[in-house]
């Protein structure tokens, strides 16, 4: 027999075995690589593999959260949310892409061809095929019954209440529903809510199991904003805002109303002829466009002066017969003034008067006024795209104070105008306007919005200027609204408008406008009205302040007017430091000529001696006490503060009663000399009579 022998003498059975290990050897390699991978599959990617396999099979869909309601003061809807049917495919995944073009080409009112290629550049990703239809539409694309287009459901934005101007405040939404103006944009974050995540299985093309998403994550409805805002009071001025743009051929109007003592607006109107009607309001006029205000603008150089005690209500000034020079340069009067007082001036709307009482205001010190009422600032409305209006830089000379002091070169929205008159309303506070009142949260919690103040004007001087603001329209320039039953205290103005092109004012085009608080001595409601170019009569107080007058006329006629207690509403911070030194300092100094005796006049001295001025520029001081001038709502007479070092007794005539020369006489009899600041009948004495008064009191007769 012979032995088979491999190649190098081995034998053919051992190189067998060397090849069955070898083989052996290998597949037990790739059982453990094969184990190995399994191994790392299932426990170290498990995360990923698990993401992956979700990422194939499920789909996800975005639940929008219902976006928060807006009501009225009253409860009353003014924006709310309305479910709709919405349909989305991913083009040419399970329908060719001119199939679903042809199919909703004419519910979406497009043509097949420019659709088509829309949405052949979305090719197997979502796109919204159409959103938010009506039931008859959303039929009959569920009809079609067309694979791979799914419904879900949307929410719409409704403004139910179709009242005149509410666009303006309110704003709208986008396609997204996110806010893009107004409230709806400047509380977008509150009102979103919190968007949720449906989820559904599909397999690996994309087809759907489950037509309806199963919440992954539940939506968050958004906040409900309770407004300052009144229905009934918005429908009233919208009313007789829209009688005056038509009966005097406006261009454009605007009217707001406002509690002038915690700044929450009532109703805020813009009607504008020329906007289309249901046109998109993209902004709100009344707090971003300017304007020069006129003879409105009065109130803060009067003011101004009245503190700073460079005049007196009963100072006499010339009105130069309807002209004056200032620097070189005329300045004129709509209608012909000799002399008259501030308090006539400020009734008949002098413009002569009032450039000589801002020129006698220290330098920088109309500017300081100006500033110190808002002006040239947000007044911190909660909406968005306000103006700051505009202050101009203008060389110092008396021509250009005169011109500032009666609301030249200067540009103002209506928002700061009214904040400005607030403050003489409220009794010197300037506020912020809001129209948010509340958040109210999904579980009912409400979070009711704080309101600030700021002390700007001492009490003297507003009890002044509320005088001042009666007599414009009991005697003055507002006479046409002049009504016993309905007491409105406010200031007229008439301006001329700017010509862009030519750089001048023009002759024949105006802006009217009025600004008034009721009632007169204790105000509840302001308002405001310009109206833009007014034709064939242009005077405020003609055109504009009929509006607020017939507003109050129907508004008050159930009691739905808003309390008026400041302390209640207003967390109010005073930035005047206030020492135990008398304020009257400056009247005391402006009066002097008024001062019935030497004694009066070296009593204004000691007092003009211990007085002292505030860093801000105010002066500073308290207001003669808790039975001071705050608590009047009359006219205010007399102050002189009784310097005798000791004790004495006041004599047991009260002058009550009395014409004031013989109560001036009477005081004076007393070694009590009264300072004189109106004409009238004294109401009463301080200090009473027959009572025992120290050093530094004061004499004050008072009088209705």
């Amino acid at each position: 027999m012979y032995r088979v022998q491999g190649r190098g003498g081995t034998s053919l059975a051992v190189a067998f075995v060397r090849r069955r290990r070898l083989l052996l050897g290998i597949g037990l390699c790739v059982w453990g690589a094969v184990w190995a991978r399994a191994l790392q599959l299932q426990i170290m990617g498990s995360t990923v593999l698990s993401a992956l396999a979700e990422e194939q099979s499920d789909r996800r869909v975005c639940l929008a959260a219902p976006r928060g309601e807006i009501v009225d003061r009253q409860g009353r809807l003014l924006a709310i949310n309305v479910a709709k049917r919405s349909f989305f495919a991913y083009p040419d995944r399970e329908t060719p892409t001119d199939g679903l073009a042809r199919h909703f080409a004419s519910v979406r009112g497009q043509s097949f061809t420019g659709l088509s290629r829309e949405w052949k550049k979305r090719h197997d990703r979502f796109t919204w095929m159409l959103r938010r239809c009506s039931a008859t539409t959303a039929a009959s694309v569920t009809g079609w019954q067309l694979p791979g287009v799914y419904a879900t459901w949307e929410y719409e934005r409704v403004y139910p209440t179709a009242l005149t101007g509410i666009a303006g405040p309110l704003g709208f939404v986008n396609d997204s529903l996110n806010g893009a103006a107004g409230l709806e944009a400047a509380y977008d974050g509150l009102l979103r809510g919190a968007d949720g995540v449906g989820l559904f299985v599909a397999d690996a093309n994309g087809h759907r199991f489950a037509v309806d998403p199963v919440a992954g994550r539940p939506p968050v409805p958004g906040r409900r904003l309770r407004l300052t805002l009144d229905a009934r009071w918005q429908s009233i001025l919208a009313e007789e805002l829209d009688s005056a743009v038509t009966t005097w051929q406006a261009r454009s109007g605007m009217a707001l109303l406002m509690d002038p003592h915690t700044g929450a607006i009532l109703a805020m109107v813009d009607i504008d002829p020329s906007r289309p009607p249901g046109a998109v309001v993209m902004k709100n006029r009344l707090v971003s466009d300017v304007f020069e205000p006129g003879s409105t603008f009065k109130v803060v150089t009067y003011a101004g002066a009245l503190s700073d005690g460079v005049v007196y209500p009963g100072r006499f000034f010339d009105g130069g017969n309807g002209s004056g020079l200032f620097s070189g340069r005329p300045i004129h009067d709509d209608k012909p003034h000799g002399v008259i007082t501030v308090a006539e001036a400020f009734a008949v709307s002098s413009n002569v008067v009032t450039g000589r009482i801002a020129n006698r205001l220290d330098l920088g010190r109309l500017d300081f006024w100006v500033r110190r009422f808002g002006f040239g600032d947000k007044t911190g409305i909660d909406l968005p795209g306000e103006s700051p209006g505009r202050i101009a830089i203008q060389k110092n000379s008396d021509v250009n104070v005169a011109t500032r002091s009666i609301g030249h070169g200067i540009s103002v929205t209506p928002m700061q105008l009214a904040v400005a008159y607030a403050a003489v309303a409220n009794g010197g506070y300037r506020i912020r306007p809001h129209l948010v009142a509340a958040v109210e949260s999904p579980d009912g919690t409400l979070s009711n919005v704080a309101v600030q103040g700021e002390r700007i004007l001492r009490p003297e001087v507003v009890c002044i200027l509320k005088n001042f603001m009666r007599d414009v329209v009991c005697n003055g320039t507002a006479k046409t609204i002049s009504d016993s039953l309905y007491p409105i205290a406010g200031k007229t103005g008439t301006a001329e408008k700017p010509n862009l092109s030519t750089g001048h004012y023009d002759k024949n085009k105006f802006m009217a406008s009025f600004v008034g608080f009721y009632p007169a001595d204790q105000p509840r409601l302001l308002g405001l009205v310009v109206l833009d170019q007014p034709e064939p009569i242009h005077y405020g107080g003609i055109t504009a302040a009929p509006v607020l007058l017939n507003t109050i006329r129907r508004g008050t006629a159930s009691d739905n007017v808003p309390a008026a207690d400041m302390r209640h509403y207003c967390i109010a911070t005073d930035s005047v430091d206030e020492p135990d030194v008398d304020w009257s300092r400056r009247l005391v100094e402006a009066v002097g000529p008024w001062l019935t005796t030497t004694e009066a006049n070296a009593a204004s001295d000691s007092v003009g001696a211990q007085a002292n001025v505030s860093e801000s520029g105010e002066p500073s001081g308290h207001p003669a006490g808790e039975t001071g001038w705050d608590r009047m709502f009359g006219r205010c007479v007399a102050f002189v503060p009784d310097t005798t070092p000791d004790s004495v007794r006041v004599p047991g005539s009260d002058p009550q009663g009395m014409p004031l020369l013989q109560s001036v006489k009477t005081s004076g009899q007393q070694d009590l000399p009264p300072l004189v600041l109106d004409d009238g009948i004294a109401m009463t004495q301080e200090a009473q009579s027959d009572s025992s008064r120290g050093g530094n009191r004061a004499c004050r007769l008072i009088q209705r």
